[in-house]
């Protein structure tokens, strides 16, 4: 068999092969940080969800039917050609921002969500994002059912928007991303009013949320 006919017989397979990759988006506010931490309120939050599929030409009504059930307010946006050059699917969803993760895996509700907590007497907040495994071994069985792969979250991206809605905000994130440029310490960010950083995880903080259902963003510095 010579290479252009092995390459016809394994792209499609290729392509499913690699049609198991998520990655996240979402909006965070300073003030709902605060509130959750110190009185115990939840909020929803607006969350990107890009998921990889083989062709934007193929039928997507059970992929979306599926994934509907792993997010709040699933809503199909898009299909279109990621930086990668691979296809993905983009949808919105609603994301729990939540002060106990007891709670969050109890409801079941979302593959991924937001945890604003404190430790003991320390004054600081610590934002986490958090991961259903539950969920996340549901979905990973349906993505290797289909494409002969488990989903893996360590490829995937998490970007986190923050949003300081209040006068002034002192944060120390945990080594990422920050507006593009990587850190590999810890690093202080001051935010003053309605400034915005993006914040997006390494390849380990994604590995540690998939294997501990956890990870760590940032934490505000009261």
């Amino acid at each position: 068999m010579n290479s252009k006919i092995k390459l016809i017989f394994l792209l499609p397979i290729l392509l499913l092969l690699g049609a198991c990759k998520i990655d996240f988006n979402g909006e965070l506010y300073t003030s709902d940080l605060i509130d959750v931490a110190e009185n115990g309120s939840k909020f929803t939050l607006p969350m990107e969800v890009s998921f990889q599929v083989s062709s934007c030409d193929e039928d997507l009504t059970d992929m979306h039917n599926t994934l509907s059930g792993y997010f709040i307010d699933y809503n199909f946006l898009n299909c279109g050609t990621g930086d990668d050059f691979m296809s993905y699917v983009t949808s919105r969803v609603q994301v729990p921002l939540t002060g106990d993760q007891d709670s969050f895996n109890k409801a079941n509700n979302s593959l991924v969500g937001y945890l604003s907590t404190k430790h003991d007497d320390n004054p600081n907040i610590y934002v986490y994002l958090v991961l259903n495994t539950n969920l996340f071994s549901n979905l990973s069985n349906y993505i290797e059912k289909e494409t002969f792969s488990p989903l893996s979250l360590e490829e995937s991206k998490f970007i986190v928007n923050l949003n300081n809605d209040l006068n002034d905000a002192n944060i120390d994130v945990y080594p990422s991303y920050v507006d593009s440029k990587p850190i590999v310490f810890t690093t202080n960010y001051k935010l003053g009013k309605r400034e915005k950083i993006s914040i997006s995880n390494s390849n380990v903080s994604s590995a540690h949320l998939q294997q501990n259902s956890w990870a760590p963003i940032f934490v505000f510095l009261m």
